[in-house]
């Protein structure tokens, strides 16, 4: 038996290794194309919003230089700003405005329109006749003229437009604007897939214009990679893997990424399914062997009980598996054949010497209640004779619970509950004369309400038992019963021991659950909360409160919606 299990757990560990092996390989070959597809993707997105880029800014510097030429008298009025001084100028602009009827300042131009954009960082003008070039930025938009020899005056990336004269179709000078590259890093910053990327875009010229290096790119590989394409030198880096792409207007865009990083990040994303098909793998072939194990154990068990059971152990019983398997079904056959041979021999034995002991208990203790009756009674009637009239009332309501004890009527109306509780408190107060004062008071409207017997005598028992201190005078009990429409209200009040927050919640908490039997500490309160639950439906509650200093609350409400008929169906 042992080698047929082993080579049973053997062929299914190598039916299941082949299966997660490739299973495993489907999935790391669909991470890599995913992850390529990303790839391709974000580098599509690179060359698309970098070329937009492109364009965009190229149409901003072309509609200004277009503006700037739409009027002759826009160019005169600019060279006018560069050959003259600023207070000449700003009167040369005044009589220029009464004369035309447009306003035309030119540093107030540059100003609005670096406010209007403000993703430029600097602003040129070179005119054709003039030697000095006119540069302004966000930090002095009314701008200035400097010398054409100036670094001001030089940017390689800025986006030019010439200044074409409407009659001579002659460049009468050149726009130039820088715009900051800020909002397009952040957007590639935001693409996970070119984090460990460099990108760059080389003019025609092979001019640096734009450069961004993801975040898992070290500074040393920037270095690297930067010094290389200023000197033409990309194609000779073998380490790395570099993708060209050149626009219609002549520059290139280059993508750069480290071939060492690329591979060890496709071997991330392989590396989950990896691990999860190794540990899937191990979990399988583990709970396998465990299982088979543990089928193995069980039937060895069995076989021994058997066995221990025909040496006369009567009382050897097979453990029972909770899992529902053929194992189990086993075992129950044979516990159950096991007990009914014991049953034979032995069971069947004790069980009639314990029904004689009963019968003869039963005997014993069986007194006719019409007996105990007429005996208390005659008790009664002989303390009247004694003139202990006080005697002769305690054995008269000690009598009346009796008689209600042996009444198993399953109703009751809430005027009969209520005298039977008071003859109870009665009994009390007589062996604690001076120490326990009680109240009932009943609503006439309510007295006829029909309820389960026994419904408020555990309530008020539950006071003695748990609350009342007899070593103080004070202790006092209130019952109360009233109607508000169709609603009856019952309030059980006492002064006794409070009750904290952490009681109150486990007492009403176990009084609901019909379930928890064992571990409930009120087996009273929850029997009574269960019959009127059943007897009124969801109209009925109940609750206990406790202020956590003096005396515990309990309110009882529910519908009267039981009379007549409705009542003797309950009766039934």
């Amino acid at each position: 038996m042992k080698s047929s299990f082993i080579r049973l757990i053997n062929l299914y560990t190598a039916v299941l290794t082949i299966t997660v092996i490739v299973a495993t390989a489907l999935f790391a070959w669909s991470s890599v194309r995913n992850y390529n597809s990303e790839l391709s993707q974000a580098e599509t997105t690179v060359i698309t919003q970098l070329s937009e880029s492109i364009a965009q800014n190229q149409q901003v510097a072309t509609q200004f230089a277009t503006q700037l030429v739409d009027n002759p008298d826009t160019i005169q009025n600019i060279n006018k700003y560069f050959s003259t001084s600023l207070t000449k100028y700003s009167d040369y602009a005044t009589d220029a405005t009464i004369a035309s009827g447009k306003y035309f300042f030119w540093p107030n131009e540059v100003r609005t329109f670096l406010m209007q954009h403000e993703n430029i960082n600097k602003l040129t003008l070179r005119l054709a006749d003039q030697k000095q070039v006119f540069v302004a930025t966000q930090d002095n938009p009314g701008g200035k003229l400097v010398s054409s020899k100036s670094k001001l005056a030089h940017d390689p990336l800025a986006v030019t437009a010439p200044l074409i004269n409407q009659y001579t179709l002659e460049a009468d000078g050149v726009v130039g604007i820088m715009f900051s590259q800020r909002e397009l890093k952040k957007r590639f910053a935001q693409l996970t897939t070119i984090r460990p990327m460099q990108i760059l875009m080389r003019t025609d010229q092979n001019e640096p214009a734009f450069y961004f290096a993801g975040e898992h790119v070290p500074a040393s590989e920037q270095r690297i990679i930067k010094k290389a394409a200023n000197q033409k030198r990309l194609d000779d880096l073998h380490a790395y893997q570099i993708i060209k792409k050149v626009l219609p207007a002549g520059s290139t865009i280059l993508m750069v990424v480290n071939r060492a990083k690329f591979f060890q990040l496709t071997f991330l994303q392989i590396l989950p399914s990896m691990l999860f098909g190794l540990i899937l793998l191990l979990l399988l072939s583990g709970g396998l062997r465990l299982t088979f194990r543990h089928y193995q154990k069980q039937l060895g068990t069995i076989v021994d009980t058997v066995a221990t059971f025909s040496k006369g152990n009567l009382d050897a019983r097979v453990a029972i598996i909770p899992q529902n398997t053929d194992l189990q079904v086993l075992a129950v056959g044979i516990n159950n054949m096991l007990d009914e041979i014991h049953n034979h021999v032995y069971t069947i034995y004790q069980l009639k010497i314990a029904n004689q002991s009963a019968n003869i208990r039963a005997l014993q203790a069986q007194i006719n209640p019409h007996f105990l009756s007429n005996t208390l009674e005659y008790i009664r009637m002989a303390a009247i004779d004694a003139n202990q009239p006080d005697l002769a009332n305690v054995v008269y309501n000690f009598a009346a619970l009796l008689r209600n004890n042996t009444d198993f009527s399953p109703q009751s109306t809430l005027k009969d509950e209520l005298s039977f509780v008071e003859k109870y408190v009665f009994l009390y107060q007589v062996r604690f004369p001076d120490r326990l004062a009680y109240q009932i008071k009943t609503d006439p409207s309510v007295a006829s309400v029909r309820l389960p017997k026994f419904t408020l005598q555990p309530i008020v028992e539950n006071y003695f038992v748990h609350g009342v201190d007899f070593r103080h005078t004070d202790n006092a009990l209130s019952i109360k019963s009233w109607r508000d429409g169709a609603q009856i209200n019952i309030l059980v009040k006492n002064n006794g021991r409070p009750l904290t927050l952490e009681q109150l919640q486990k007492i009403n908490s176990e009084m609901r659950d019909p379930n928890n039997v064992e571990e409930r500490t009120s087996i009273g309160l929850q029997n009574v909360y269960l019959r009127m639950k059943d007897y009124f439906g969801d109209s009925f509650d109940m609750s206990i409160d406790s202020d956590g200093k003096q005396g515990v609350e309990l309110r009882i409400c529910f519908k009267d919606e039981v009379n007549g008929e409705d009542a003797e169906s309950h009766d039934r």
